[in-house]
């Protein structure tokens, strides 16, 4: 969430440790707090009974603005505090998420009269010790904290009270439990039912063992922002937000029935089955649903799904004849299906849409099936995603995290909140598995390699008539669109190889034959030319037919697929490489084996269609070019009644350096066919005829693209339109706080970077700064030895490269130009001495001085320090 929405905890967290020097210095204290309120002209609550304050604790103190008073008088109160006690943060201008206690009991305290001894002290003590567990989390500081808060719920008008004091002054380590907390939490489900089953269903304040465990349990839980929310403050933000729709059902209600939207939808689905369809999504996500999170799951964009609402209510005003719903001057449609409330997502204040609980119960009654299921598509990364920013900024390493969270069907966060070791880990699986492809755009890629081209290859056919021929193969990307179109078959793994080829086979000949029935009865394929033996390896080139066998023994793999031929039309069966080379005596004829697994037999398919119109020659194998997803189509066809298939699963396509490429040359016409509307499976799904192929292709719903795009080699303004216009734009930014905490001796390299990197955005842009993965190296290495080698190796060149060896500026980025000893400047200057060199002549030299890398400096710590 965005930070400047709670901007009030880093404030609230300053002001509590800034108490602390009071602790034993109340008197003081109380003095400044009674001037705090004569300069702005407030009372002081009645702290005792005759009004005079003997002592405080700090609490309290929280809860004298922390009660029902206008922002107004809070922002006075913080602001007069701010300038007493000289906080550095500023003072808040939002209060969302904190909870306020009732204006009659803002003390944590009884009367003197009615309070135990200690009652007071033992606050401070609490106090204390929360800051110190919170800010150093050691098993001593939680012994201590559970220790004294368990003191303080003994005391006589403390209950959920001090919960919500612990909150105000560190609320990234301690949860309020206020009444609307609780609740909120139980309703959720967000914690294990025998944790809620110990704290005895939040009947009871919990002891100080089960309140810090309900603190880290719950930060656990909800810090990959699964439940909508990833700290205490949004938790607590919706608590009191959940129940806040608009309008309210006594200012408007459609009147709709439930018999009536099912006769409008079941009407409306025929012209516009893109709105059942946004309906089903929401239906399935419980009823309630931001534009945003339904373009992520639709694929479209969040402006589309927010317009085809809004037609639907303009449609249901129309049928229904409503009179308009006035906001001021502006009339709202969305109120005729839907409720509306304000929800924080991931950061960002969003407006979510609930369904009206009669069209809720009309879907609840329809049949949709025939619009798509939700697939629990829960990423939150865009289809088609560039990562761009200058060198070293992580765009390579983020792609990993990208890819995983693709896959997995995460949330980016989520993944980034793991360790990188399991993920890269899982990443490397995936890719063995085909699930991701990378490769890299430069000058001369083009649509050959990603697409489709004609390549050249040497043919050899069973009479060894050996020829040139060319042959259309597919590209990398059409290869990766086909591998991802597989469906997943439920409780059966056939076997498919990554990359499989797709072979013709002849079992004896064309037509019905003992050996065809023989194969298909055992599993296995069976071909000839027994007169050369079990091993072939010494076939000389003359040999007829060496060509077709090296390709049965070597070149064929576990999981290709078998097509079986039956006429120069047909096959009659489809089969999936199961085991090696295998030589079989027993059979009179045929002896060449390999194990097949079949999964359709006994069909008679024609495919010339999909085999570009060519007939099955006579070579008894050889590589058809046949596209994966036709051959899944015609299992599918005859394998329906007995193969159930899950959804496919998400891949994922990295292209490095996509700036670097010539994007309408490579992409062609199928710039068009990556946007999410126009994937295969959606409404505006779109394919193309390829012009070498001529066959129908389409993007599969479930590739993903991500792109790197260094800017300092080319600037964003500069890319292709037609790449802007289809991908999301991620900015990669130098990350000091990465290197917090990193020293060479004693120089701090966070300083040195952000030094650096202001420098160099003034003598020439953002885009070309620093990154911060060149000094990750120190992490694991911090001495001058490693530091001097980053600024050799990777610094200095890179300035090189930044300034086209404008030595002046790089002197500058450097800080050269504002030592005042050479032993600290990494880049000298040497005076020439012309008439030295080359004599008294009449020549006017362009430059005065010669520049030198120091080595010297770049060994020495001043060196660095004075940058």
């Amino acid at each position: 969430m965005d930070e400047a929405t709670f901007n009030w905890s880093n404030f609230y967290g300053e002001f509590a440790t800034t108490l602390l020097e009071y602790k034993n210095d109340r008197k003081n204290f109380i003095s400044k707090l009674k001037s705090i309120y004569e300069e702005i002209g407030m009372k002081l609550p009645k702290m005792e009974s005759d009004r005079e304050i003997f002592d405080i604790d700090p609490f309290t103190v929280f809860g004298l603005f922390n009660k029902g008073i206008k922002d107004e008088n809070r922002k006075r109160i913080l602001g007069e505090i701010a300038r007493q006690f000289n906080l550095k943060n500023e003072v808040p201008s939002s209060f969302d998420g904190i909870p306020l206690v009732d204006n009659r009991r803002v003390a944590f305290f009884n009367f003197a009269e009615e309070r135990g001894e200690n009652d007071i002290n033992n606050l401070w003590e609490v106090f204390e010790s929360a800051i110190r567990y919170a800010d150093n989390p050691t098993q001593g500081n939680k012994l201590k904290i559970e220790s004294t808060y368990n003191n303080v719920i003994k005391q006589k008008g403390i209950q959920w009270n001090i919960t919500m004091g612990l909150y105000w002054i560190r609320p990234n380590t301690y949860i309020n439990l206020d009444s609307k907390n609780r609740e909120f939490i139980i309703k959720q489900k967000i914690l294990p039912e025998q944790f809620i089953k110990e704290v005895n269903q939040f009947k009871n304040v919990p002891n100080g063992e089960q309140y810090i465990q309900l603190c880290d349990l719950l930060l656990e839980k909800i810090k990959d922002g699964r439940y909508g929310y990833r700290n205490f403050k949004e938790l607590s933000f919706m608590a009191y937000e959940q129940d806040v729709y608009w309008p309210p059902i006594s200012d408007y209600n459609p009147n709709i029935s439930t018999s009536e939207w099912v006769e409008f939808l079941q009407n409306d689905k025929k012209d516009y089955p893109e709105a059942l369809e946004m309906l089903k999504t929401m239906y399935d996500l419980g009823g309630e649903a931001t534009c945003k999170k339904l373009g992520e799951i639709l694929g479209k964009h969040s402006s589309s799904c927010l317009s085809i609402g809004k037609n639907l209510a303009r449609r249901a005003k129309d049928k229904f004849n409503l009179s308009p719903y006035m906001d001021g001057e502006t009339e709202r449609f969305f109120v005729i299906p839907f409720l509306g409330r304000h929800i924080y997502n991931n950061g960002k204040k969003l407006y979510s849409w609930k369904i009206r609980l009669e069209l809720m119960q009309a879907l609840e009654s329809m049949d949709l099936k025939e619009f798509k299921s939700l697939n629990a598509q829960n990423t939150d990364i865009a289809k088609n995603t560039i990562l761009y920013g200058p060198p070293g900024t992580g765009k390579t390493y983020n792609t990993v995290m990208y890819a995983v969270a693709i896959i997995e069907n995460k949330r980016l966060e989520q993944i980034k909140s793991e360790a990188y070791t399991e993920v890269i880990n899982r990443y490397n699986k995936y890719k063995e598995d085909g699930l991701i492809e990378f490769t890299t755009f430069h000058q001369s890629y083009g649509y050959e390699e990603f697409i489709e081209g004609i390549k050249p290859v040497i043919h050899s056919d069973e009479e060894d008539e050996t020829d040139i021929k060319y042959n259309i193969d597919s590209g990398i990307f059409k290869k990766f669109c086909e591998k991802a179109s597989i469906p997943v078959l439920k409780n059966k793994n056939i076997g498919i190889n990554n990359w499989p080829t797709i072979w013709k086979v002849s079992l004896e000949g064309a037509g019905k034959n003992s050996t065809r029935t023989e194969c298909m009865k055992n599993g296995h394929i069976r071909i000839g030319y027994d007169s050369y033996g079990e091993d072939i390896s010494n076939l000389s080139s003359k040999e007829k037919g060496r060509n077709m066998l090296i390709s049965f023994v070597n070149e064929m793999n576990i999981g290709d697929i078998v097509m079986s031929c039956y006429s120069s039309n047909t096959i009659d069966a489809i089969g999936v490489v199961t085991g090696e080379y295998e030589w079989h005596d027993e059979y009179p004829e045929y002896k060449r084996l390999r194990k097949v697994n079949w999964i359709v037999n006994g069909i008679e398919e024609n495919i010339i269609k999909i085999n570009n119109g060519i007939k099955l020659s006579s070579p008894t194998l050889y590589k058809l070019k046949i596209n994966l997803y036709d051959v899944m189509d015609i299992i599918k066809k005859y394998s329906n009644d007995v193969i159930e298939l899950e959804e496919k699963k998400n891949h994922v396509f990295i292209i490095d350096e996509i700036n670097r490429g010539n994007i309408s040359k490579i992409f062609g016409e199928l710039i068009t066919l990556i946007e999410p509307t126009k994937r295969i499976g959606q409404t505006e799904g779109q394919k193309v005829r390829l012009p070498y192929s001529q066959k129908l292709f389409g993007v599969p719903n479930n590739v993903y693209l991500i792109g790197t795009m260094n800017t300092a080699d080319r600037s964003i303004a500069t890319i292709d339109t037609a790449l802007r216009r289809r991908f999301n734009f991620k900015e990669m930014l130098p990350d000091e706080e990465v290197l917090d905490g990193i020293y060479v001796e004693d120089v701090s390299i966070k300083d040195i970077f952000i030094k650096m990197n202001k420098r160099i955005t003034v003598l020439f842009d953002r885009e070309h700064t620093l990154g911060h993965a060149y000094f990750l190296p120190l992490r694991d290495a911090p001495t001058i030895e490693t530091l001097a080698n980053i600024f050799e190796n990777s610094i200095i060149p890179l300035l090189q490269e930044y300034f086209y060896e404008d030595y002046e500026k790089i002197r500058m980025v450097l800080g050269d130009n504002q030592k005042d000893s050479e032993d600290k400047q990494f880049i000298t200057i040497e005076e020439n001495d012309y008439n030295d060199l080359f004599g008294y002549i009449d020549y006017d030299f362009d430059e005065m001085s010669t520049y030198k890398i120091n080595s010297f400096a770049l060994t020495n710590i001043e060196a660095y320090r004075s940058i």
